[in-house]
């Protein structure tokens, strides 16, 4: 069941998109308050220009009077009176007289503004009273007010993001919670369903089981079909949950014999065309069976195709060679075997070099080689597996066993 695990990823995504929304937002917010404060310290400064270029006007007039202007260009004393009157204002840097065609002794830096007052002598000289400002990005006044601004736009933009980041933690923590308590539901609909497969599995064992109840001759045929199975299975180094779906096919090959009237399942005798068409028919009906029941869907072809034989004879669809599943020649290998070594009521059993015999007889043509290669190997190696019912002493009664021994009447 993949339930928590198609949401899973989802969930711990949208958190990730949340922190990366935050993280954009903060450098939305970083960008837009150093734009504002730019801005806005430019219009400070701008506005200061403004202010000294009014101020230095207005501290040169009421200071210069106009019958002090020519006087400039003749008294040095004035010059120097007047310069050290007008620098009491702190916004004014220097005070020069520049007689016309002569240059300033020094131009105006960077941030200064230069007020200009023309002047004009009894005599007829003429020159320029120049006033040099303090720059304006050192004015105390100024500094302050950008500084301001600075710390007005940080403050406001700060408070926004920790809001935002206040609003996305608490999204993200009842994410969380809701993650937390989708896992748990989760939990519970897969545990739930794992029992409900496990009920399921019962009644199919369940289902399967009454073939053995039909017929006492092969009471554990299923059950030794899946031993020998498995044991060919490890000798040709099936992985493990190869062999577990060999098992399945192995413990459910027959399953379709529910669909079989008892009349032809517990016939004594041999069986007429008709009859055994009939027969033939419980591949198709236990692999419909089985594929309602999807954790047992893989297994289907195992138990369709487990009569077929490598020469091209068998039923029910007539496969040949390698086009039959590998699974499906051990599983017919297997009951055949069990058929052969178990007395029915039709046929005697055979010992067990005679159904070595049979097996070897028909290697190629029944059965697969290198399934019968790797069952006489075992069968040499292990031989108790594949040691005829009757020859083994019997074996105590156990009580409350929890799976049933399904059972074939007719291979």
């Amino acid at each position: 069941m993949s339930f928590q695990g198609t949401r899973q990823p989802a969930r711990d995504r949208s958190i990730t998109l949340m922190h990366v929304f935050l993280l954009a937002s903060g450098a939305i917010l970083l960008v837009a308050a150093i734009t504002l404060s730019t801005v806005l310290g430019t219009v400070v400064r701008k506005q200061a220009n403004t202010d000294v270029r009014a101020d230095l006007g207005h501290v040169t007039g009421a200071v210069l009077s106009s019958e002090q202007t020519g006087s400039l260009l003749t008294d040095p004393a004035l010059v120097s009176a007047i310069s050290h009157r007008l620098m009491l204002d702190p916004n004014i840097a220097r005070v020069e007289v520049v007689r016309k065609g002569q240059a300033p002794q020094r131009a105006a830096t960077r941030g200064q503004f230069v007020f200009q007052r023309p002047l004009r002598s009894a005599d007829g000289k003429q020159g320029v009273l120049w006033v040099y400002s303090n720059p304006i990005d050192t004015r105390q006044s100024t500094i302050s007010r950008v500084r301001f601004i600075w710390l007005s736009v940080a403050f406001v933009f700060l408070a926004l993001f920790a809001v935002l980041a206040l609003l996305v933690r608490g999204a993200s923590r009842a994410l969380q919670r809701r993650r937390r308590a989708l896992q748990q539901q989760s939990q519970a609909l897969l545990d739930a369903y794992r029992r409900l497969e496990q009920s399921s599995l019962e009644a199919i064992e369940s289902l399967n089981a009454t073939v053995d109840a039909k017929d006492p001759s092969t009471a554990g045929h299923s059950q030794r079909v899946v031993e020998i199975a498995l044991r060919i299975g490890r000798e040709l180094k099936f992985e493990p949950a190869r062999l577990e779906l060999l098992r399945l096919g192995a413990l459910f090959h027959d399953i379709g014999k529910l669909a079989v009237p008892d009349a032809i399942l517990l016939k004594p005798g041999r069986l007429t065309p008709e009859e055994f068409e009939v027969i033939k028919r419980h591949c198709d009906d236990g692999a419909r069976i089985v594929d309602r029941f999807s954790p047992l869907r893989p297994v289907v072809a195992i138990i369709r195709h487990h009569h077929e034989r490598w020469g091209g004879s068998g039923y029910p669809v007539g496969l040949e060679g390698e086009s039959i599943p590998l699974e499906s020649s051990i599983v017919g290998l297997a009951d055949a075997w069990d058929a052969m070594t178990t007395n029915r009521p039709y046929k005697k059993m055979l010992s067990l070099e005679e159904a070595r015999n049979e097996v070897e007889g028909c290697n190629g043509s029944q059965f697969r080689p290198d399934v019968v290669e790797a069952m006489l190997s075992a069968l040499d190696t292990d031989p108790e597996i594949f040691t005829p019912l009757e020859s083994k002493p019997p074996e105590p009664s156990r009580r409350g066993q929890s799976r049933p021994r399904p059972v074939e009447s007719l291979s």
